[in-house]
């Protein structure tokens, strides 16, 4: 294990393009870039409209597939607006800076407090969009086919929803809480999600187009009941079962990927980033994809809070911590040789 940038305030997410270079960006809204030959500058970007506020921000962030002809990149951040967008910029060829260059999805709903704000950002083969969005701690939104949080959404490269999603909605699953993760198995069209329970059950979800995870706090107990299942099959039936889930306490799991064939007999592993348990958690599946079978934790403590997971070429995970005040890191985990 190695430290590539160091001095990072709550960076939360990483992407590598094809010449090796490492571009993180800070929830505070500031992008840094790590060039191959091991210098670090800073990438200007305009962003007068960032609301940095609790959990809300600038957080996903993922390049086009054809990033390589298009130096389109794609980020996730919360809106002086009033609420979550997905903005499409163009990176410079030297990463001196990136031009904003449309608005690819707007309205997604944000709490003032920024609470539940999660949005990542996961380009599929085809070119097209997955996006995971919080709840925003709002009771309604999760069950709502008019709202946009508490889903994972599919769209194109414009925003508009895609065919095998909810009618003629953006959104490919709802009954979600504050979804952070997703990756699709190698080798597979299977994606998988990784969501925050309140105070139990964490979960890795199989996404389902059209599929309702059961989550659904608005009940006539409380205005944002927490204490509902996270996957409520009695006033959801049908709703899908998680392929694995936490139980009490909960992780705070928060990006998931996938170990490549580097990792010897972990090779196929989904690995986990988690906040409250500061550690690294592979989870191994059944054939099937909607179980396990086996969970190894890594690094223990380590490090503190993970926030994000991206895979590098070689195999190597870089990892991004969580702690604040400018002690956050990447951290390069490879396998020993």
């Amino acid at each position: 294990m190695t430290t590539l940038i160091s001095d990072l305030d709550h960076p939360w997410d990483v992407v590598i393009d094809p010449a090796g270079t490492i571009v993180t960006d800070e929830r505070g809204g500031r992008i840094m870039a790590r060039f191959a030959d091991g210098r670090v500058a800073q990438v200007r970007a305009d962003l007068p409209d960032l609301q940095a506020r609790g959990e809300g921000g600038l957080m996903g962030m993922a390049l086009a597939r054809d990033f390589a002809t298009t130096r389109s990149v794609y980020t996730c951040f919360a809106s002086t607006e009033g609420d979550v967008r997905v903005v499409r910029w163009t990176a410079a060829a030297d990463w001196s800076a990136m031009t904003r260059a449309d608005n690819v999805l707007i309205g997604i709903p944000l709490n003032p407090s920024g609470r539940h704000s999660g949005c990542r950002i996961l380009p599929a083969p085809d070119g097209t969009l997955y996006v995971a969005t919080g709840d925003t701690a709002d009771p309604i939104a999760p069950q709502s086919l008019s709202n946009l949080g508490g889903k994972i959404l599919h769209v194109d490269s414009r925003g508009a929803g895609v065919p095998g999603n909810i009618g003629d909605t953006a959104i490919h699953s709802l009954g979600h809480r504050n979804p952070q993760g997703m990756a699709f198995a190698p080798g597979t069209d299977r994606l998988y999600t990784s969501e925050h329970g309140p105070t139990i059950d964490d979960e890795i979800n199989l996404e389902v187009p059209q599929g309702n995870y059961g989550w659904d706090p608005d009940t006539a107990a409380a205005g944002y009941d927490e204490d509902v299942p996270m996957t409520d099959t009695d006033r959801h039936p049908g709703s899908i079962p998680a392929v694995w889930s936490s139980g009490r306490p909960t992780l705070a799991v928060a990006d998931i990927d996938f170990l490549g064939p580097q990792w010897g007999p972990r090779a196929g592993m989904a690995v986990v980033a988690t906040l409250k348990a500061s550690r690294l958690m592979l989870l191994r599946l059944r054939p099937d994809g909607r179980s396990t079978t086996e969970r190894v934790d890594l690094l223990a403590g380590v490090h503190g809070r993970l926030r994000s997971i991206t895979t590098a070429p070689d195999g190597a995970l870089l990892v991004t911590t969580d702690n604040g005040d400018k002690t956050d890191s990447i951290l390069r985990v490879a396998p020993r040789s």
